[in-house]
């Protein structure tokens, strides 16, 4: 029995840590839209309002390519303390893209939240 509850454990760690690189991207254009934020503000604001963990490593990487696809853009400015800080703001086509994610989030939410219910969806 504890070795079912240990492998139960495992696999609902690598679930979790799969739906969170999922939502990530969303979730970072969301917090962008609110205004500019460099970095570790990023990670903090991700951590602090969505609960979100996210270790420094894995998102500068993430932020590198979404400013490869062109949805955010990123400038390097003095930060408050004069060290230099690269702020990152949407851009034209994140917002666009940004505002289409928003109804189908809506839509998939309340469609999982209808399962957890035990409602049926049409």
């Amino acid at each position: 029995m504890a070795r079912n509850s240990i492998e139960s454990h495992e696999e609902t760690a690598r679930w979790e840590v799969q739906l969170r690189k999922g939502v990530l991207e969303f979730a970072i254009l969301l917090t962008l839209r609110g205004g500019e934020h460099y970095g570790f503000e990023l990670v903090t604001s991700l951590t602090s309002k969505a609960r979100i963990n996210v270790p420094e490593g894995t998102i500068y990487p993430l932020l590198l390519r979404l400013a490869k696809d062109g949805l955010i853009k990123s400038e390097m400015r003095d930060g408050e303390g004069g060290a230099p800080r690269k702020y990152y703001t949407l851009t034209p086509r994140g917002v666009v893209l940004l505002e289409a994610m928003i109804p189908r989030w809506k839509q998939l939410s309340t469609s999982v939240e209808g399962l957890l219910a035990g409602e049926e969806n049409d």
